[in-house]
Order: C-alpha cells, then structure tokens, then sequence
C-alpha cells in the first residue's frame, strides 16, 4: 500500500483544457488523492480536475472560486474580491463540499455568498474536484462534487536530500496585487518539519471603460503553519496548527454610504496517522482528524461599529480500513464523525440563532474488475445528522427551539472501460440524500451584505437527487480529449430564491405581512421544489507541428448546463453556455499560450432574476521554467500573465451582486518562483 499523500508540487498541470502548458517530454503519472487511494487518471468513472501548483502560484487566485472558474463545469460566486465559492455545474453552497487535506472547517461560508472561504488557494500544493463513488467518504454535502486543498503541512513523505522549500512572490496591475509566500521541509532522523506563511494584499480593483475602481473590492490576507511527521516501518503520524486571517470589503453598489468590511480569523488544528501491512484482511488504517475555531466581525467602514459577529467550531474525524492492492478487489470502509456549533450576534443573531448539527455515518468504497479492461467501483453511505436551531413562526414571530433529525442514504455505482490506445470510458449512477442545513431551515431575519431578508423553512425535508453521467476521455503526449454528459434529477431540491416580496428589518415589515411596507431588502425564501439539471462539457488539446525546441498545438472547451422546476420555469443563478479556445507553444524551458473564453448571454431566468450579457475574456500566458530541465540546486521561474486584454465588460450571473458589479479588467500579472 502506498504510504502518505504523493504530492507532487513541480507540475503545473490541469486534467481540463484551460491548464497551462507544461514541458514537452515525459509527464509523471497524474494522481488524484481524494479517493481512497493515490488513483491515477484512467482509473476513475468520472472525470476529474486537477490544478497543480505551478497554476495556483500563476493564477494570483486570492479565492477558491477564482482559482477554478474556467474548468469546464465550474463557476465562482464572485460576491466580493476576498469571497468566492466554487459552483460546479450549477450546483453550489451546501451541495458542494470544501476540503482542506479531506477534513472540513470552511466557517460559515454557505451561510451566505458574502462569507469567505478560509482556505488560501496559496497554501496548497495542487487543488483536486471529483465527483463519483468515491465523494460519499465526505458527506452528503458532496452532492456537487467535493474540492479538496492539497497541503504538505502534515508532511506524508520525506524531501529528497533531507530539505525542500520555495520562495514565490507576485504583482497584479488591475488590483495592484501583492503577494509573498514560502514554505520549507527539513528532516531530522525520522521526523519531518513543515512551516509555511503568505501574505497577499490588493486594492480596489479597476473595471472597464470606467477611470475609477470597484470601490470595496479589496482584500488582505495573511496564513502562517506549522506541522510535523514522525515515519516508521509501517506508516507514518503527524499533525500541525495553522492560522488564516483575512480583511477584505463587501461591495454595496446599491447604497455606497453604508459599505461594509469583514474581519475573519481561523485557527485549525489536524492531525493524522496511517498504518500500512496489519496483517489481516485489512491492510492499511488511515486516520484523520480535525477542529477548527472560526469567527468575523462584519464592520461598518465609516462608523467602525460591527453590525455582525459569527462563531462557528467543528470537531470531524475519520477512520478508514483499506483492504486490497490495485488490480484486485481492493475496497475501504470508514465511519465519519462531526459537530458543528455555529452562533452569531447582533445583525447576524437576527439572521440565525444558535444552532447545533451532529453528524455521524458509515461508508464503504470497493472496486473490483470485471474482465481484463472492465472495472467496477460501488460507494454507499449511511448518516444520522440531527440539527437544532431556532425557527420563527411566522404567525406569532415567536422564535421556538427546534430539533429535527435525519437519516440520509446515498449509494453510487460506476465503470471504467480502457479499450486501448488511452481511451477511457466511464459511466456512473448515484443516488444521493442530503439533510438540509441549519440556514436552510433556521434563517429568519435581514442580510445586509446581500441586501435580502431569509427565511428558511424548518420542515424542509432530506433533499434526493438521481444523477447519471458518461464520459469518455483520452490521455496522451501528443493530444488529450475529454467529454461529459450528465443529468441529475432532484426530488426537494432546496430552492433559494426571490419572492418578489421587500421588507425592512424585520418580519412584520415584509409586504406580504398585512400593514408590512418594507421596502430595504429583497425577501428570500428556502423552499423545496423538484428540479433537473442537465449539461455537457468537452475539453482538449493537440500538438500540431514541432516548433525549434518545442510544439506548437491548439486547445478547447464547451460546457453547458440547464436547470429546470418541474413545476414550470428556471432554477436561479445557472451559470451560462460557454466556449473556449487557444493556441500554445511548449518547450522545455519555455511556454506561451493565447487563447479566449467566451460565455454566452443567460436569458432562462429563475424568479426575480435579470438578464446577463455574455463577454469575451481574451487571455495569453508566457513563463520561462528552467526546473523543467535541472537537477538539484536552486531554479528561479518566471512567469507573465495577461487576463481580460480586450478590458471587456464581464458580470458574473450567478452573483448576487452582477447588476451593479463588474469583474476586473484589462491586468497583467508577474510572477517569480524559486524552489530548491
């Protein structure tokens, strides 16, 4: 059995089109370490994204959304330039689960768009998106799909030659963006050090054809970590402590004079342990567990008071039994188990009371073939989540504590065809229950950052989705193709969306109150619906003609999404069609790329929408790598991005705040990496 996590950061490499170019000759083999095991590519049902480090430390992403926004499938809510959630395939908040090294902690970030994630995309050695059998080890929240932050904070192996480290810094024109960042690993006997830090800092961002800036778009952001691993003959333990600390504005196009800006703090300890070679049917046991402390302050920028204030602790743990060696039936069974106590105060006590969730389940993953180039993988997955909050009755504005208490049942089944000549076909059928979260049943007052009043429903009931996907996809040198074709039928589907209705600051002010004018804020409802989804993504790249040192080759993308109610209508902020493609040169110490993307208009509204006009973002890349070449010592690298050139008007429709909020314009990023 492998030992540790394989991390590989001196790769700058995507599964999808839009990564960057990498180093003609050779690539090592690609592993995904979000399932059970270190899975190469052609292994797996379903495709997977997966973003090396090389991009993360090009890209400047100051959030997880920006950083995987033009994967085929994939979006970002873009709510404020420190806050941005992945959404993959139209799918966001709850239904998509954000890791860091498979545990969880991301604060209160699905409570609302405006609430950062408090992971750093600048901490990690690569970022992983899977879908398929194997996200059930999560949790039912991993709907969408689950986004998994790699880091070596827990180191899992030992640096060639006793000591590794980077140093990387970088400046953006648009943003005036600085950052900085290191990390060093060193081993001492059998122990292995890690310590990292980062600091990023930018402005308001500038937007098109206008001479000012987008005023309360700046962020800083700051982490530092430390963590340690003790090896032995049959696995290995550590652990480590890190601390994220993030201040960054809320942009209030609509009523300029009352911004707001956030000031959040996360302390997250994690620990795990693996041994390998038990000498039973079970061969390997992995453990991981986690707590995290979070908390912001949402502050008003002129008066300096704080309207908000969030708590929110986790305790997770996982223990995981694998059994098997790849190419037989190999196969791992786990329990998870977490607590989560969320409370917050003023304004945002008004929004949710104190709530509490406990959540404890069960899961297995096997795989198994089926003949020479058939293969079949099978997840389940049994939990018991009990939530307690309190919910307003909307008769007497009584806030009453309640309990409620569920038992979600997921299982997934998919199989990995290699016909030859690196074709891979996949197909996968899951079923999936989710319970719904405290904000999803509990909220029940105004929201300032999102200019809405939210009110949840606290009878909602599990929320089911039926979903079946084929794929077909081929890895090679010379060329790679990818295509995907799913849909996904929801029974509850948990619909967040406008009513059409205002209110003030309270419920007896809504319009649909008797005497109720309010007129502040736009009232959201939690409400369950069915609904389908469906969409195709396609992806590829292929050399053309050898060039000097290097190639020349083309690459592409499609992807498109419908979401539909079943009663009638569209399901709100569905990201648009979109298409992509580029041109690039690849050598071993040079790369360029110059490509576009360009997403359609969305006209198929859900209810309160408006509609978005589509853009063109045309973007070109160069970076000179001479790691790709030497051995040993130290390798400086360069990089020079240029994103939005044309300075197009880009609003982002699955942003609250897209009507009065334009995405950056016209930037230029540089970029230099020393690693030793």
């Amino acid at each position: 059995m492998r030992r540790g996590v394989a991390v590989s950061i001196g790769i700058g490499l995507s599964v999808v089109w839009s990564a960057p170019a990498v180093a003609q000759g050779d690539v090592p083999e690609l592993v995904v370490t979000a399932t059970p095991w270190a899975s190469p590519l052609e292994e797996l049902a379903r495709p997977v994204t997966v973003v090396g480090r090389d991009r993360i430390v090009e890209s400047g992403a100051s959030t997880l959304g920006a950083l995987l926004a033009d994967a085929p499938g994939m979006a970002q809510s873009s709510f404020a330039g420190g806050a941005s959630r992945p959404i993959i395939r139209g799918l966001d908040n709850a239904r998509v689960q954000l890791l860091e090294n498979g545990l969880g902690g991301n604060g209160v970030s699905t409570v609302s768009e405006d609430h950062a994630v408090p992971i750093d995309p600048f901490s990690a050695t690569k970022v992983e998106v899977i879908r398929g059998p194997a996200t059930l080890r999560y949790g039912s929240q991993a709907i969408g799909g689950v986004v998994d932050v790699i880091n070596s904070r827990i180191p899992s192996s030992v640096p060639a030659g006793g000591i590794k480290g980077e140093v990387t810094a970088g400046y953006g024109t648009a943003d005036r963006g600085r950052q900085a960042a290191g990390l060093v690993e060193a081993a001492a006997g059998p122990i292995v050090w890690h310590f990292d830090a980062f600091d990023r800092r930018t402005e308001d961002y500038s937007i098109p054809g206008h001479p000012s800036r987008q005023v309360m778009t700046w962020s800083n952001a700051k982490g530092v970590a430390g963590g340690a691993s003790v090896f032995f003959d049959q696995g290995y333990a550590g652990a480590s402590i890190s601390h994220f600390g993030s201040r960054y504005g809320i942009p209030v196009p609509d009523d300029p004079l009352d911004p707001t800006w956030i000031d959040m703090n996360q302390t997250k300890l994690q620990a795990e342990a693996e041994f390998d070679d038990l000498g039973s049917v079970f061969e390997t046991l992995r453990l991981t567990g986690g707590y995290s402390n979070y908390h912001h302050d949402e502050v008003g920028a002129f008066s300096g008071d704080v309207g908000s204030h969030f708590d929110d602790r986790l305790w997770e743990g996982r223990a995981e039994l694998l059994h098997g060696e790849p190419g037989s039936i190999i196969g791992a069974f786990g329990i998870h188990a977490l607590r989560h106590h969320l409370s917050a105060g003023g304004e945002g006590g008004e929004l949710l009371a104190p709530t509490d969730t406990t959540m404890l389940a069960m899961f297995l993953f096997e795989e198994m073939p089926l003949a020479r180039a058939l293969k079949l993988q099978l997840g389940a997955r049994a939990e018991r989540v009990v939530v307690n909050g309190g919910a307003l009755d909307e008769a007497t504005l009584a806030i009453n504590r309640v309990e409620r208490s569920f038992v979600p049942l997921s299982g997934s089944a998919g199989v990995v065809w290699t016909p030859g000549g690196d074709w891979v076909v996949g197909a996968t059928a899951q079923l999936s229950q989710r319970a719904p979260e405290a904000a999803e049943l509990f909220s029940k007052g105004p929201h300032e950052a999102t200019g809405t009043f939210e009110i949840g429903d606290p009878m909602l009931g599990k929320e089911t989705a039926f979903s079946t996907e084929l794929s077909l996809r081929r890895e090679g040198k010379r060329s790679s193709f990818e295509v995907a074709a799913y849909q996904t039928r929801f029974r509850d589907y948990i619909l967040k969306a406008l009513t059409g209705e205002t209110c003030d600051d309270s419920y007896d002010s809504c319009t649909n109150v008797p005497g109720g004018a309010g007129d502040e804020l736009d009232q959201l409802r939690f409400s369950a619906r069915g609904a389908t989804f469906r969409g195709i993504e396609i992806g590829g790249r292929r050399a053309l003609a050898e060039a000097g040192e290097g190639v020349i080759g083309v690459d592409g993308l499609f992807d498109f999404v419908r979401a539909t109610l079943d009663e009638g209508g569209n399901v709100p902020r569905i990201p648009p069609m979109r298409i992509g493609a580029g041109v690039y040169y690849e050598a071993d110490l040079l790369a360029a790329r110059l490509g576009f993307l360009h997403a359609f208009s969305q006209k198929r509204l859900g209810p309160g929408e408006t509609e978005t006009a589509g853009y063109t973002r045309v973007n070109a890349e160069l970076s000179y790598r001479p790691s790709r070449s030497l051995t040993g010592g130290t390798a400086v690298e360069f990089a020079l991005i240029g994103d939005n050139l044309l300075n197009d008007d880009i609003r982002n429709h699955v942003s609250f705040k897209k009507d009065g909020m334009l995405l950056p314009g016209r930037s230029v990023r540089f970029v230099v990496l020393a690693r030793f």
